[in-house]
């Protein structure tokens, strides 16, 4: 029997009963533990009580005074409101709830006593201007009476947490401080005394005391520090334990450069590697010529040549006599890989297949058949190059574009076909932080320079009018143009316009005369190829696209990309369409951003995209505005643990469990010292079986 009481269920505790244990659930709280690791999101400091005289209009502030009179006002029959004029030495301010009515029962009881006239009451909330007078919109109150007695809900820095209908703040924060008073005793602690020492972390108990009610802002950051150390260290003992799995294994292929098919790939380039890309590529053939299989992330912006580099990879494995497998996370990302890497490669004699969910019966038979002969030499495909019935005859490197999809488990299973060398390219940027912890177990190579004589792309916000009559300019100069649309069909739900409308539209209407060619994903590789490479000939004036042209298009005479919808795409799907023109040395670009913001977000992600060309600064803002957990698909990652700590501030903290993790894998102390004993615990019970991390045992 488990004699620990914080895995009791959550209706242990007073006043939770079975109708409340169901709305905690909905929040993921179902055991006391739960409760104590379900965090404010967070704070207000309501110490200080501002005069009524001071307030401004939008701003959320604490105000205590005393009422000097209340109505109740039928607004309609379904709606009523009850109103308060609270009063201090300043001024007077008016606090209005509304409530539906119920004729059994008087819904506003509770209000009348509390706001009876001469109740002296602190209020929280949000002010508001109501005509010429002064509202607020009340979140929490307290009558003075109960107020300085020792109160939670105020003259305090009082957490705030994620609510859910039917659970309200106030019984939420008294849960928690009954929990915590009760219980944070049996938090475990999980690190040995030396790392806290080393770290200046406080205890356990102390941390969960003081993240739900601190006593200071500074009690608020030790303890936020030792929670968040608790689980960034967790997650890079993972990466480390994973990273050593593979490092004392020993590969059964090797390579010698032997440049059968790298010599003549690089002359038919019609440019020279940049010295960032030499560098990488330095790196990355050092490490497949190791002895341990390679592991190794490659970062760059878009435009930095990360497709040429990787083949620079793939082809040295091709000319040892290996397969190699290159995996994207679509279809349609997948079939333009496999057309933008023919190109590259027409007349080396390199046998490629595609593989994809959508490939035939017949024609998929077909090639794991060659697979498994060696009669294909790189094969490009998705998931389904992971399929148990896919063997390889002499599979020697995996490419796997990343693109935020797989996480630490796929590509593991992926590596356990053979033990292949693994490179793995970021489509876009991603902060250093990520590149830490998602990518923890990997080696990294970062492309940080563009092609020489790259000009910075213009970006513009515009309106269709203006976008379309610069277009008309710009191809009367000898360019070509993009124009991409959120959909393929029209939406009337959305009230978006579509690609396939609008070709045949503006092909009429904006553009007579010139030669209009319509892209999208629904079309069969074929079609998607012959017209891509028509545009490239310059067969066409303006494509017209969804975001299918997001990768894998490279056409130097294009100069402008205009996007319907601006406002509709996320920062990285807008950098990664920008990046589709200025890819021509010395030429002028432009990205014309049609449609207007409607949201604050999509305020900033316009306003983002207009100030900055940098993918790295994209992608941290990028992350800023979504949260880890949509950015990255974290559920993949290990990510969803973290409940605490954040990728985008906790830096530091991150590179110190780093530095500690590297240490505990090194001098294997969870295998000799007892110390270690409830960290490997922790260790093998969030990660063991995501990671195969058995060694550790």
């Amino acid at each position: 029997m488990n004699t620990n009481p914080l895995v009791n269920p959550v209706n242990f505790l007073k006043g939770v009963g079975p109708k409340k244990a169901k709305l905690l659930s909905k929040l993921g709280i179902n055991t006391i533990s739960d409760l104590l690791t379900y965090f404010p999101k967070e704070y207000d400091d309501r110490r200080i009580y501002k005069k009524i005289a001071e307030l401004k209009e939008d701003e959320k502030t604490t105000i205590s005074g005393i009422v000097k009179l209340s109505d109740l006002m039928k607004i309609s029959p379904y709606l009523w409101a009850f109103k308060a004029a609270i009063s201090d030495s300043t001024g007077l301010i008016y606090a209005t709830f509304y409530r539906k009515p119920n004729y059994k029962y008087d819904v506003f009881s509770k209000l009348k006593k509390d706001f009876a006239y001469g109740s002296k009451i602190i209020l929280h909330g949000k002010i508001e201007k109501f005509y010429n007078s002064k509202q607020i919109k009340v979140e929490e109150y307290e009558l003075v009476s109960e107020a300085f007695f020792g109160t939670i809900h105020t003259n305090r820095i009082v957490p705030v947490y994620p609510l859910t209908e039917g659970i309200n703040s106030k019984f939420l924060r008294t849960l928690i401080k009954t929990a915590s008073d009760k219980y944070s005793q049996f938090f475990p602690e999980t690190l040995p005394e030396e790392i806290r020492k080393i770290n200046k972390l406080i205890p356990a108990k102390k941390a969960i005391e003081q993240i739900h009610f601190p006593d200071e802002y500074t009690s608020l950051e030790t303890a936020h520090r030792k929670l968040a150390y608790d689980e960034f260290l967790l997650i890079q003992l993972a990466m480390q334990f994973s990273r050593k799995q593979y490092i004392e294994k020993e590969k059964k292929h090797s390579y010698s450069i032997f440049k059968h098919f790298l010599t003549p790939f690089k002359n038919n380039l019609n440019f020279e590697f940049t010295n960032s890309q030499k560098k990488v590529i330095n790196e990355i053939f050092c490490n497949m010529q190791l002895k341990h299989p390679m592991n190794r992330l490659l970062i760059g912006d878009v435009g930095s040549g990360k497709t040429v580099v990787a083949l620079s990879a793939i082809l040295l494995a091709i000319e040892n006599g290996y397969q190699v497998a290159f995996m994207a996370p679509t279809e349609i990302l997948a079939e333009q890989h496999f057309y933008t890497i023919r190109q590259f490669i027409d007349g080396l004699n390199i046998r490629t297949g595609l593989l994809t969910g959508s490939t035939s019966p017949s024609i998929k038979k077909t090639t794991i058949q060659e697979l498994h002969k060696g009669e294909i030499d790189l094969i490009i495909g998705t998931h389904s190059l992971i399929e148990q019935n896919i063997k390889f005859k002499n599979l020697s490197l995996i490419v796997i574009d990343e693109q935020h999809k797989f996480g630490v488990a796929q590509r593991q299973l992926l590596r356990e076909k053979s033990l292949t060398d693994t490179l793995i390219m970021t489509a876009t940027p991603i902060p250093r932080t990520l590149a830490l912890t998602v990518y923890g177990d990997l080696d990294i190579s970062t492309l940080d320079e563009m092609p020489p004589g790259r000009l910075p792309v213009k970006t513009i916000q515009t309106t269709d009018k203006k976008a379309y009559e610069f277009i008309r300019e710009e191809i009367k100069k000898g360019f070509q143009a993009y124009i991409v649309f959120p959909l393929v069909e029209e939406s009337d739900k959305l009230e978006l316009k579509s690609a396939v409308t609008q070709a045949r539209h503006l092909a009429v209407s904006e553009f007579p005369g010139l030669r209009v060619g319509l892209l999208h994903g629904q079309l069969k590789g074929w079609e998607k190829e012959k017209i891509m490479l028509e545009f490239k000939e310059n067969k066409f004036d303006i494509l017209i696209a969804t975001t299918v042209i997001e990768v894998g298009i490279d056409v130097p005479n294009a100069n402008v990309i205009a996007i319907e919808h601006a406002d509709r795409f996320g920062l990285a799907t807008l950098h990664q369409l920008r990046g589709r023109v200025g890819r021509k040395s010395k030429m002028e670009s432009f990205c014309l951003l049609i449609g207007t913001a409607k949201t604050e977000d999509s305020k900033v992600r316009i306003e983002t995209m207009i100030s900055t060309n940098d993918g790295f600064k994209i992608a941290e803002r990028d992350m800023e505005l979504r949260g880890h957990g949509e950015f990255f698909g974290t559920s993949q990652h290990g990510m969803s643990e973290l409940k605490i700590g954040s990728i985008t501030q906790d830096f530091d903290i991150i590179t110190s469990a780093k530095k500690t993790a590297e240490e505990i894998v090194l001098n294997e102390k969870l295998l000799i010292d007892p110390e270690y004993l409830n960290l490997k615990n922790e260790l093998m019970k969030k990660y063991a079986e995501k990671l195969s991390l058995f060694p550790v045992g």
